[in-house]
């Protein structure tokens, strides 16, 4: 009798403690973001000529992944778990640079590795920084950084026309995802401005 009080005390004051302790997960969701340029769509540019294939951009392995990247020092980096691109930076970028060319019309045609066309040039381009730059609590910035190679074939080989890489440190308003994703897609959108106006001043 007495080891039968015992255990139903216990088993009370279980029940208790599981009622007072919430089961709810206290970490927070995931959540995803796309960079984007601006859209703007242009007159037609009726000078324009040739086959432009844009390949997939190269990404440096400090920033492929998908999680939002933060420099604290200046050899001090991590990752953030919680906030992540929705797909691979590189893919992003990519799809926006394509369009970006497409729209300003640096080319007759501007095409994927998947399109049947023969092209005449290829853009080849790296994203060799993507990061928050947080060492100076009062001052974060988000970081771009992309180079371009352009090329033609020529009867022997590839012929290198042009190659130039674009910095971009842009102030934020804040430490917050959005104001980081704000930050980059600014930096986009300079960069982007910069390569169209150079490839427009390539004979296609």
């Amino acid at each position: 009798m007495k080891t039968f009080f015992i255990y139903s005390v216990l088993f009370a004051a279980l029940g208790f403690i599981a009622g007072c302790v919430s089961l709810e997960k206290s970490f927070p969701d995931k959540r995803y973001f796309v960079l984007e340029a601006n859209r703007s769509e242009g007159a037609a540019n009726v000078k324009a000529g040739g086959v432009l294939l844009v390949s997939s951009l190269r990404v440096s392995p400090r920033y492929e992944g998908r999680s939002f990247v933060y420099r604290r020092g200046d050899a001090s980096f991590e990752s953030d778990f919680y906030h992540q691109f929705l797909v691979s930076p590189g893919a992003l970028l990519t799809e926006e640079v394509r369009r970006a060319l497409a729209q300003a019309q640096v080319a007759q045609y501007v095409i994927g590795t998947a399109s049947q066309l023969e092209p005449t040039h290829y853009l080849e381009g790296s994203i060799d920084a993507l990061y928050g730059d947080f060492r100076d609590v009062n001052m974060p910035k988000a970081v771009l950084e992309m180079e371009f190679f352009l090329s033609k074939e020529s009867p022997t080989k590839a012929e290198i026309v042009t190659r130039k890489r674009y910095v971009k440190s842009m102030a934020v308003n804040g430490r917050s995802p959005e104001a980081l994703v704000k930050g980059w897609n600014d930096a986009l959108n300079e960069i982007l401005a910069a390569l169209i106006a150079d490839l427009k001043a390539v004979s296609f």
